[in-house]
């Protein structure tokens, strides 16, 4: 069995560097292949826009954290991808916090494509819950936390005399938009701004008293529908005198020439399959499967209904690959 990764995220004292903001950089889910329905030459692609975050980074004296999920599978990525992706990290060494995608099984182990770059020592990897980092910002000392995929996300935070508190999560959070959402927003004493990975698709800030809640979204763009045609990929930049993110539009390829011509549905629909629950759902146990089926069992006893014919045939399919897996 894989070794499980010891922390490394542990809490330092503030930072001799002075920064001009910190710039977050969305989900880049990067991979060999294309994700969904893109058609483009995607690795080329999400390196370079990898390459214009981190770049832009540089020039404005930013700090840049990567809200999680950078790779799209968690290992068995190609060496090129990496070596890649560590001549590109090496300069800036941005912070990566860990997403539900970088894991295998759930778990962040030493055979994950992240534990690589983490051990080239070319990022900074957030993989524990809890305060990160001191940093100072044009002058202003702020403190950084995480709550990284499924770690809880504090109560309260004591501030410890800092003039801005920043906390950076990769969660299911209930946005308008994203009902589906496990977690919702409500005040955190002590923290000033959330920034929040996991959900593609940007949304509108929600202040929870003195807590503002932001999620500015996937820099890629993975899904084919009408709705993420409008989406113009971006990344969020935080400076001191700002009190919201600072959307920043990123170079990026037009819809058509990405993805193929879209079917003819009603947008509502469209929306509707884009957004199933259940293949979420599947999705999720895909990256989290287990070799027994317990997990895939559960869910499906939960989601399917057993006067429909349709998941009817779901479940035999079930039975039959479980009684296959015990023969072998």
């Amino acid at each position: 069995m894989p070794e499980m990764l010891s922390s490394a995220s542990e809490f330092h004292s503030i930072e001799d560097r002075e920064y001009n903001g910190i710039l977050f950089v969305g989900d880049p889910h990067v991979s060999a292949f294309p994700p969904g329905h893109r058609l483009d030459d995607y690795p080329r692609t999400i390196l370079g826009k990898l390459g214009f975050c981190l770049n832009l980074a540089k020039e404005r004296g930013c700090l840049p954290i990567i809200l999680g999920d950078l790779f799209h599978v968690p290992r068995n990525n190609p060496n090129f991808l990496l070596v890649d992706l560590i001549e590109l990290f090496r300069e800036t060494r941005p912070w990566v916090l860990v997403g539900n995608h970088d894991k295998y099984e759930a778990r962040l182990t030493r055979d994950v494509s992240l534990s690589v770059l983490n051990a080239a020592g070319v990022m900074r990897l957030i993989d524990q819950p809890g305060k990160v980092d001191s940093i100072c910002v044009k002058g202003a000392k702020v403190l950084v936390g995480a709550s990284p995929d499924w770690t809880p996300i504090p109560g309260e935070v004591v501030r410890e005399g800092h003039d801005f508190v920043i906390w950076v999560t990769h969660h299911d959070l209930v946005f308008p938009g994203y009902e589906s959402g496990r977690y919702q927003l409500k005040e955190i004493p002590g923290v000033d701004l959330v920034v929040n990975g996991h959900i593609h698709t940007p949304k509108p800030s929600q202040r929870c008293g003195r807590t503002l809640w932001t999620n500015p979204g996937s820099i890629v763009r993975i899904t084919r529908s009408h709705y993420t045609k409008a989406i113009k990929p971006a990344v969020a930049l935080w400076t001191p005198e700002r009190e919201d993110l600072e959307i920043l539009e990123i170079p990026h390829n037009a819809f058509d020439e990405v993805f193929p011509p879209l079917e003819e549905m009603d947008d509502l629909q469209e929306e509707v399959l884009d957004e199933s629950l259940f293949i979420k759902g599947l999705e999720n146990l895909a990256l989290r499967r287990t070799t027994e089926g317990v997990g895939l069992k559960a869910f499906l006893e939960a989601n399917l209904n057993p006067d429909d014919p349709l998941d009817g045939i779901i479940w035999e399919l079930y039975e039959e690959v479980i009684e296959d897996g015990k023969e072998e």
